[in-house]
């Protein structure tokens, strides 16, 4: 088996659910679009250190939702190899998406080196590569959502794709909205 997807997760405070869902719409698109980064290291990501592994995870948990003493700390965790870092994420919520990826893709990489599998100080290397603005160009086509490939992909059509795509919509709405507010209303 072989790393074939790198993902990113948000976990803020219990109370702030409208912020993880904020971020995992914003931010949701990333792993599709790093997995074709993945193609030219391909050989690179195979190996008997991490059999029956395919994906690295990178958890970002505010201190009430992680688990004790996993922060800074990498794992196996059935098939994916997870990096907990223990932070505040109130200051993603007001920037861009791709500023937000722009800044995560270093500081993952640079975690990635510290790893104890080859496979993962791989995925590092292209973490760590600065975006160009074709980069930049495609990548801000993943943070956007709804997007209409992904539900033609997952086997939407007629009818149910335009319903399908209304509902994410509405819903997209709703998440960028009431991101802004910290507290119940």
């Amino acid at each position: 088996m072989t790393i074939a997807c790198v993902r990113m997760y948000f976990w803020p405070p219990a109370s702030r659910e409208r912020l993880r869902h904020y971020l995992d719409v914003t931010t949701g698109g990333f792993d599709e679009w790093f997995r074709p980064r993945l193609k030219p290291i391909r050989e690179e990501l195979r190996g008997p250190e991490v059999k029956g592994v395919n994906i690295v995870n990178f958890m970002f948990c505010d201190p009430s939702r992680a688990q004790p003493g996993a922060h800074g700390q990498w794992k196996q965790l059935l098939n994916a190899l997870e990096f907990t870092w223990i932070c505040n994420l109130e200051p993603l919520r007001d920037q861009p998406p791709l500023e937000n990826i722009e800044r995560l893709m270093p500081f993952c990489g640079a975690w990635c080196e510290t790893a104890p599998w080859p496979q993962v100080r791989a995925v590092g290397r292209i973490l760590s590569t600065p975006l160009n603005d074709a980069d930049r160009a495609s990548l801000r086509h993943f943070l956007t959502w709804p997007r209409k490939e992904w539900f033609v992909k997952n086997l939407y059509s007629g009818p149910q794709l335009e319903l399908a795509l209304a509902d994410a919509r509405r819903e997209t709405a709703w998440a960028m909205k009431e991101a802004r507010y910290p507290g119940p209303r």
